[in-house]
């Protein structure tokens, strides 16, 4: 009667479990409430999934060691389904011409449901490569006064050398070095065979391998000669089918990608300026303002764009195509604000246009006196010892003599610069004609009316003191 009484349960929960799943579980060919068709039971279930590239015509293949069904992709929607998979793992494998293998390892079905692999999407990577630098439309940053451009390539499997060095070519045409055992992500400023073995401080560099045979190589930086490395320039990259790994595999399809190079040691988002947009108290000795583009510029076209508030005279330099330098002729003017606009008309080499005005502006500080010899408060002066006045800006000499003030009263006469330089236009020297008193404190004055040559006078008077030595 036990046994009995056990069998009636199961067939109760059997019962249970068919009314239970019984919106879920279809027959094949039998349609669901959405009018879509289902094959799985509660041993067997689905697989679908959708290629991006649908005109790829890829093949589908399942497999459990071997393959187990194959299908192809929908050619309008990219869509893909292998139905009624009995319940357990997989191995996935999608591949189409001209593109790495899609290949997914362990894809478990379940009973009674649809396992949705989503949207896959092809690389154009070939499958012995796994990465390279530059990648596909890298815009690099590079300056070829000091620099090199490096190209790297990184495999899956040990690679032939001599097969991929043929098989190599870049367009323009270029020659170079490769360095096999080494992926390199960053334009170089020497040659690694005249450096020391010790590559951990070289920035970007990994040594990849320490090279003992011709074989299990995976990593290969193609450097370019510096005649080649041009600045503002597309290159075209190939690797043919010719290149093999060392068991005589080959590229499926060749690696193409292309990259550019951007004329600048450093690269930058916008338009950079020095002096900085809003700087305050600007050395007025800042004779020149510069402006650095993100781009190489033409000059007549930026130059015609540029004006300057206040009207001053000005010239143009440009130290590198992307920099501009406006030269005033003289220290800028002191206490003053200044704001430079450069119309969106200006044009970068290829003749595009900023498009938007560029406007920044900075003051200046006022006209002071910077220091002194001797200094404010200095003791043991020699006798003999001649005043320097040094200014942040070209003064007027007449302006300064009449200005100028000292107690007790010293004649003397006034020249340009220092006691040991006349080239030095911001500073100018008093030379007593007597030698100083000893032990005797002198106070010095300089007044506000001394001016500098915009005729822009000193903010306020300057006083300093000294004493000379004493009497021995």
């Amino acid at each position: 009667m036990r046994t009995l009484g056990f069998k009636l349960i199961g067939s109760v929960l059997l019962i249970v479990l068919a009314s239970s799943c019984e919106k879920n579980i279809y027959e094949a060919g039998e349609a669901n409430e959405a009018g879509d068709f289902w094959s799985n039971d509660l041993l067997h279930g689905d697989l679908i999934g959708t290629v991006k590239q649908q005109d790829s015509g890829a093949e589908v293949i399942v497999s459990q060691i071997e393959p187990i069904e194959t299908t192809v992709i929908d050619p309008t929607t990219g869509d893909f389904g292998i139905y009624d998979l009995r319940t357990g793992n997989y191995d996935l494998t999608i591949q189409a011409d001209n593109y790495r293998t899609y290949i997914y390892k362990n894809v478990m079905i379940n009973p009674g449901g649809i396992t949705y692999m989503g949207e896959i999407d092809f690389s154009t990577v070939p499958d012995l490569v796994s990465e390279h630098y530059p990648e596909d439309k890298d815009e690099l940053v590079y300056s070829n006064r000091w620099q090199r451009i490096n190209i790297s390539v990184l495999f899956s499997r040990d690679m032939d050398r001599e097969s991929v060095e043929a098989a190599f070519s870049t367009d323009p045409p270029t020659e170079g070095i490769f360095y096999w055992g080494q992926y390199t992500e960053a334009p170089s400023d020497r040659y690694y065979a005249s450096v020391s073995l010790d590559y951990s401080g070289l920035r970007g560099y990994d040594e990849g391998a320490t090279i003992t045979t011709y074989s299990k190589i995976t990593s290969m930086t193609y450097q370019m000669a510096q005649k080649d490395s041009y600045a503002d320039t597309t290159y075209n990259i190939t690797l043919s089918t010719d290149a093999m790994d060392t068991s005589g595999v080959q590229l499926r399809f060749p690696l193409e990608f292309s990259f550019s190079t951007v004329q600048s040691s450093v690269s930058y988002a916008g338009i950079q300026t020095n002096p900085f947009h809003g700087d305050v108290e600007v050395d007025p000795m800042t004779n020149s303002i510069l402006v650095t583009f993100p781009r190489r510029m033409d000059p007549s076209t930026t130059e015609a764009a540029v004006s300057i508030s206040p009207s001053h005279e000005f010239f143009f330099l440009w130290p590198e195509k992307n920099k501009l330098k406006i030269y005033t002729g003289a220290p800028l003017l002191a206490a003053t604000t200044y704001e430079i606009t450069i119309d969106g008309t200006a044009e970068d080499l290829d003749g595009v246009s900023l498009g938007d005005n560029f406007s920044f502006s900075f003051s200046t500080a006022p006209v002071r006196v910077t220091r002194t010899r001797p200094e404010n408060s200095e003791v043991y002066v020699d006798p003999d010892e001649k005043i320097t006045v040094y200014f942040n800006t070209y003064m007027v000499k007449s302006s300064v003599e009449s200005a100028f003030s000292i107690s007790p009263a010293v004649s003397g006469y006034w020249k340009w610069g220092t006691e040991h330089s006349t080239s030095n236009k911001n500073a100018l020297t008093f030379w007593p004609s007597s030698n100083f008193r000893t032990n005797t404190q002198y106070n010095v004055t300089l007044g506000a009316s001394a001016s500098d040559m915009h005729g822009t006078s000193l903010e306020e008077p300057y006083s300093f003191t000294f004493i000379t030595v004493p009497e021995l």
